[in-house]
C-alpha cells in the first residue's frame, strides 16, 4: 500500500557532504551506506510534507480529482502519526477556489490535517486565495507556535532552522485575494526579502526553505510557475552557506535542480489522479552531518542520502 517510488532524478550524497564541509578525500562511498538502525541513531530531524491537495467538492477537471484529496490527506496524516515524524509541512494549494467564497472546504481539510499528533505548518498557495483573502485563510489554518496573522515566518526544530516564504503577491506588492491576481504573477516583495536577509543573518543553524511557487526554473517552458524575482531570492539564499535545500510545490509533475550547492526539490501534487494510489507525499530525514534523504510515497519521488 505504501510502496516507495524510486527516482530517476539522480544525484549523490557528495553534494551535501561538500556543502557541509564533511567530505574527506579517499573515503569510499560504500562506507556511507548505513543500516536503518545506524540512520536512526544519526537522525537529527524528520518531517512529513505534502503539496497541492486542491480540495473542493467540485467536479473533476482533467487529471485533477479535487474531492478525493480529503481521503488522500487522511492517509498522509495517518502515516505521519504512525511514523511519529517531528512535524508536517503543507506546501500550498490546500484548497481550490469555489464560487461561493466560503471557508467550508478549507475548514474540512484543515480538520483532517489537524489530526496529526504534533506541530503543523502551512505555505500559502495561489489557489488558497481563489475565493478567499489571506485574512480569511489564516483565520482557519493553524501554524504551530506562529501568530495567525503571519503568512511568512520561521521556526527552529532540533537544531535546524526552517523558513516559510509567501509568494502570493502581485508585481506591485499587492497581497493576493479573490479576484485581484493572476496565478503567473507571483513575487516576493522587498519587505519580505529584507525580512529573509535578517532572518538568515540571525541564525547559525542549517536551514531549509519552504515555498509554494518555484525558485529554480528559468526555462521558457515552465517560467509561469516561477516566482518572478526568483534570481533575487536565490541571490539572498546563496549568501548563506547554511541553506541546504528548498522544498516547493505548484509544479504538479515535480522536479529537481541544484543551483549554487542548494538543492531544490519540487514535490508532486496530491490532487493529480484518481484513487489513493495516485496520491503523493514524502518524509524528509535530516542527519547529523547535514545529509538528508527524501522517502517518497505513492507517486512522490524518493531521493536517498543527498
Amino acid at each position: 500500500m505504501r510502496k516507495k517510488k524510486r527516482s530517476n532524478w539522480i544525484i549523490t550524497r557528495r553534494d551535501f557532504l561538500k556543502k557541509s564541509g564533511l567530505l574527506v578525500s579517499g573515503i569510499p562511498f560504500s562506507s556511507a551506506l548505513m543500516t536503518s538502525k545506524a540512520k536512526d541513531a544519526r537522525r537529527k530531524c524528520r518531517f512529513g510534507m505534502v503539496t497541492d491537495p486542491h480540495f473542493a467538492n467540485i467536479e473533476t477537471k482533467g487529471s485533477r480529482f479535487y474531492s478525493e484529496s480529503l481521503e488522500k490527506m487522511q492517509e498522509f496524516v495517518a502515516l505521519m502519526n504512525e511514523e511519529k515524524v517531528d512535524f508536517i509541512m503543507e506546501l500550498g494549494d490546500l484548497v481550490n477556489g469555489t464560487e461561493d467564497g466560503s471557508t467550508k472546504h478549507l475548514e474540512h481539510i484543515e480538520a483532517v490535517y489537524q489530526e496529526f499528533n504534533g506541530p503543523r505548518y502551512h505555505v500559502l498557495g495561489n489557489h488558497d486565495l481563489d475565493s478567499l483573502s489571506k485574512e480569511q485563510y489564516l483565520s482557519v489554518v493553524e501554524n504551530t507556535g506562529i501568530p495567525n496573522d503571519l503568512s511568512f515566518y520561521s521556526f527552529d526544530r532540533h537544531g535546524l532552522h526552517f523558513v516559510v516564504l509567501d509568494g502570493t503577491f502581485t508585481s506591485d506588492n499587492t497581497p493576493y485575494k479573490a479576484g485581484n491576481f493572476h496565478w503567473t504573477d507571483a513575487n516576493i516583495p522587498a519587505d519580505q526579502l529584507n525580512w529573509l536577509k535578517a532572518d538568515l543573518r540571525n541564525t547559525s543553524y542549517p536551514t531549509i526553505v519552504c515555498i509554494h511557487q518555484l525558485l529554480d526554473s528559468n526555462g521558457d517552458d515552465i517560467k509561469e510557475v516561477n516566482i518572478n524575482n526568483a534570481p533575487e531570492v536565490r541571490h539572498v539564499l546563496n549568501q548563506h552557506p547554511q541553506v541546504l535545500a528548498v522544498f516547493q510545490g505548484h509544479h504538479h509533475t515535480g522536479q529537481y535542480n541544484q543551483i549554487e550547492n542548494i538543492h531544490y526539490y519540487t514535490l508532486k501534487a496530491m490532487v493529480e489522479g484518481s484513487g489513493r494510489q495516485n496520491s503523493s507525499y514524502a518524509i524528509v530525514d535530516v542527519f547529523d552531518d547535514m545529509t538528508l534523504s527524501i522517502t517518497g510515497y505513492r507517486k512522490a519521488v524518493t531521493m536517498d542520502e543527498l
